[in-house]
């Protein structure tokens, strides 16, 4: 007997490997800055920043590093 699939079931699938689809697209077009040399960190300046050697106030030594900018919040003051 063959098995029927519900629409909703289809539906809900398909959406699903679109989203799944969609994410995986932007996060390959993502600049990945974690591991960047600085040299290379500084080139994508629109996406990473620098962070210079520094210690904590524990005493830890944390060594330089590349890491990815936050996002931009979108829209407007709500003053």
């Amino acid at each position: 007997m063959p098995v029927r699939h519900s629409p909703i079931n289809t539906v809900t699938t398909t959406a699903l490997a679109a989203a799944l689809l969609l994410g995986m697209q932007a996060g390959a077009m993502a600049v990945e800055c974690k591991g960047m040399e600085k040299a290379a960190c500084e080139k994508a300046a629109a996406q990473c920043s620098w962070v210079d050697p520094y210690t904590r106030k524990d005493g830890v030594k944390v060594s330089g590093h590349c890491r990815k900018k936050p996002a931009k919040k979108s829209g407007g003051s709500s003053s």
